[in-house]
């Protein structure tokens, strides 16, 4: 009985961090700095670390086991670097406070489990569920060997004799089970967590999304038509009017011609979602956008360098991908105020193709981030928002993803991923056909 009471325990220190990830750890800067959110992952995990080594299970044998090692592996798989290090350093300090036999060993089995979670941190969350679970599986397996070893190696250097040995070992290999359970379990719940809020995010910015395209399509034709009107006469009067007054009509014809712009954003919503799609070479498309913004790139002393590879293909709309790219493009050159490099690449990766936008310009925020694409937020003075949204709908039209990387005074870098397609004989044509929306805006 009371080795079960120490066993629920150990699973209430566990199981409150994964709890606590939805608030603490979702939403998280990816950047290796220290933040607020970091400190409260290392908070978390560290008590938990502490109450497990301070009330550990008494096994039968005399010995004596925790569950410390499942807050650092996912600590470290999930918070990154530095608080998985710091999160080891307070594990070794309370252990080294505790004292008692087997603080060496302690060490050096942690250097060995924590190796392959250090080594995944760049690449677990591209990774699927099934893998996440099979890696963890393996870690809590290395671990558990390496616990195993070290307890041996002490009985041993002791004089212990094989049966004795064995007798310690193996409640020890029992609840090893258990620990492997409880791992798994951990980051399954984790990843449930994630998804879900993955899900709502989603919801939430397609419900904004057809909110816009709704209002889009029930104002846009009423306001559009009395302007056209209104921009007709205003253009006779200039021809007619007092020289005076040339400047006022100049200034009133930029606004009706601002007013047309942000109207026709809102008319792309409104479109149906399907699209026709053609075979399209990528380099040629991003060096013509890259020529038509030449001009407007020179006007605001900025330099745009340009890398392709050549025979990459996607399918996509023509019309649409540059308008997209130009889009994004207009952005970033006006991000530079002081001039500038823009640098555009195109490349290969798998079942992608990639396209990346750089700027030097003045980066955002991770909040800043968290906004793009939604109705009506734009980081320039008199921006909308509406361009870079439809040009995340055009992007999700197409199959493809959009994630913005940006840290303040460093700059902003885009990067679209679009379904590669592979030529596979000498006589395919580049067809065309319908496809509705379905992808994912990351």
């Amino acid at each position: 009985m009371l080795i079960i009471k120490d066993i629920l325990l150990q699973l209430l220190f566990v199981i409150v961090p994964v709890l606590l990830y939805r608030n603490v750890w979702l939403g998280r800067s990816t950047s290796n700095k220290m933040s607020i959110k970091s400190s409260m992952v290392i908070v978390c995990s560290s008590i938990s670390v502490i109450f497990a080594m301070s009330f550990p299970v008494q096994l039968s044998n005399g010995m004596e086991y925790d569950l410390r090692s499942i807050p650092i592996i996912i600590t470290i798989l999930y918070a990154g670097y530095i608080p998985g290090i710091l999160t080891i350093l307070v594990m070794f300090i309370v252990r080294i406070v505790l004292g008692g036999d087997g603080v060496l060993v302690t060490i050096l089995g942690t250097m060995v489990y924590a190796i392959i979670p250090f080594l995944l941190v760049n690449r677990w969350y591209g990774y699927s569920l099934r893998k996440k679970l099979g890696l963890v599986l393996l870690i809590g397996c290395l671990k558990q060997l390496s616990i195993i070893g070290g307890g041996m190696v002490v009985l041993i250097w002791r004089g212990f004799p094989s049966s004795i040995i064995n007798n310690y070992l193996e409640p020890l290999v029992e609840i090893g089970y258990l620990a492997l359970i409880v791992q798994g379990a951990a980051v399954y719940f984790i990843e449930f967590i994630r998804e879900s809020h993955i899900i709502r995010k989603q919801i939430e910015r397609s419900e904004k999304l057809n909110l816009i395209s709704e209002l889009a399509a029930s104002v846009a034709h009423e306001v559009r038509n009395p302007l056209t009107v209104v921009r007709g006469f205003v253009q006779l009067l200039r021809e007619e009017t007092n020289p005076k007054n040339v400047e006022y009509i100049r200034l009133v014809l930029n606004e009706l011609d601002r007013a047309e712009f942000i109207i026709s954003d809102y008319l792309n919503l409104a479109k149906p979602h399907s699209e026709t799609l053609e075979l399209l070479e990528i380099a040629h498309t991003v060096k013509e956008v890259t020529a038509i913004m030449s001009s407007y790139s020179v006007m605001n002393r900025v330099e745009i360098a340009c890398e392709t590879e050549p025979g990459l293909f996607v399918e996509s709309n023509a019309v649409k991908l540059k308008q997209a790219l130009m889009n994004l493009m207009k952005n970033g050159i006006e991000s530079m105020g002081q001039g500038g490099l823009l640098h555009v690449t195109v490349r290969a990766a798998g079942k992608y193709h990639v396209i990346s936008i750089m700027d030097e310009g003045e980066g955002m925020t991770p909040e800043q981030i968290e906004q793009i694409g939604l109705p009506f937020y734009s980081t320039k003075e008199k921006g909308t928002g509406l361009g870079l949204m439809v040009t995340c709908r055009i992007i999700e039209a197409m199959q493809g993803t959009i994630h913005f990387q940006s840290q303040q005074g460093h700059g902003t870098q885009v990067t679209i991923q679009l379904p590669a397609v592979y030529m596979t004989g000498k006589g395919e044509e580049h067809g065309q056909r319908s496809r509705g929306v379905g992808a994912t805006l990351t």
